[in-house]
């Protein structure tokens, strides 16, 4: 009698904890990022530290542009897109997205050019490589073009993707320009292959606007805002650590595809740049906007207000709850 009765209660211990497994089984979350720098550091940290897991989220990390992840977050395919700025024209165009996280409002992008062009007025009517029309790179360059003030017809511009083809064309001679991030810079100097290419303007000293942030869909805040808060909570955890460990977030670039120059050249340079709220303020939100109303062709004073766009309210709950959990990375 006795092992009939430890025998059945270790049958519904077993059958309890298949239960409860099933029960609190971990949401499946796709997020999207373009290249691994600093700037998605947050992602992978957290991805890598299990911070992600802690929130009862199986995560699954994406390499996509904005013109791939844009529509795929809108489908639904993606829960969370690293392009936020192509999110938010699309959003300006009539998608219902949001931006919901600011992980830098400062550019890791440079523009390199061929040794026969010496200033950006050598550029007139020829073409640019940019990762992908709409995103941060395009939005950069037409900053960098109003600064000069300079028309914005005054240059053409190539999607090519977040790989390598924006370095090859340049290294080919086939295009006058390109705007490439610092960890490709770093292999090419460490490839011997920049010959006489040369920085003309570094677009993280020249360009002030939100770089680096995450969105996702109006249909999953509204069917789900727990999930949202979550991931937020799991990527505030990551930013802390890219913000105060080197070494921790070095070790996250190389394992998601820099090399261990590139990642450290990055962190050195652009660490410091990222946001330690993960929000913006409201003049620099309704800024943004402006600029990208007139890059669509849209009539600034016609659109919603910034809130229409942009929802820190998970970020702001996460971090008030990190705050009185006492958490440290």
């Amino acid at each position: 009698m006795t092992r009939l009765v430890t025998s059945l209660g270790i049958a519904l211990a077993i059958a309890f904890v298949s239960i409860s497994g099933a029960a609190f089984a971990a949401d499946h979350v796709k997020i999207s990022y373009v290249v691994p720098t600093v700037n998605y550091g947050a992602l992978f940290v957290a991805a890598d530290k299990g911070y992600f897991a802690q929130e009862g989220i199986d995560i699954e990390i994406v390499q996509a542009g904005g013109g791939v992840a844009t529509p795929a977050l809108i489908s639904g395919e993606l829960q969370f897109s690293g392009t936020h700025s192509v999110a938010l024209s699309a959003d300006m165009k009539g998608a219902h997205l949001k931006a919901i996280f600011v992980g830098s409002d400062q550019s890791g992008f440079q523009l390199w050019v061929q040794p026969d062009i010496k200033k950006l007025e050598d550029l007139k009517g020829k073409q640019v490589g940019i990762i992908s029309r709409g995103d941060t790179t395009e939005i950069g360059m037409r900053y960098i073009l109003a600064k000069h003030h300079l028309p914005d017809d005054f240059i053409g511009y190539t999607p090519m993707g977040p790989g390598i083809a924006r370095v090859a064309a340049l290294q080919s001679g086939s295009f006058p320009g390109a705007l490439i991030d610092t960890s490709q810079v770093a292999d090419m100097q460490k490839a011997n292959k920049l010959g006489k290419l040369h920085m003309l303007i570094n677009l993280n000293k020249e360009v002030h606007m939100v770089f680096g942030g995450y969105a996702t869909s109006d249909a999953l805040i509204q069917s789900n805002r727990d999930l949202v808060h979550r991931a937020v909570r799991a990527l505030m955890k990551g930013l802390a650590v890219v913000r105060s460990k080197r070494a921790d977030t070095i070790a996250s670039l190389v394992k998601h595809g820099s090399s261990q120059e590139a990642a450290e050249q990055n962190y050195d340079q652009y660490a410091m740049t990222m946001s330690p709220t993960a929000v913006t303020s409201d003049a620099d939100q309704a800024l943004e906007l402006k600029v990208r109303a007139q890059m669509l062709k849209l009539d600034p004073e016609k659109l919603p207000p910034p809130s229409h766009f942009f929802d820190f309210s998970f970020v702001k709950q996460a971090a008030a709850e990190l705050k009185k959990e006492n958490w440290k990375p």
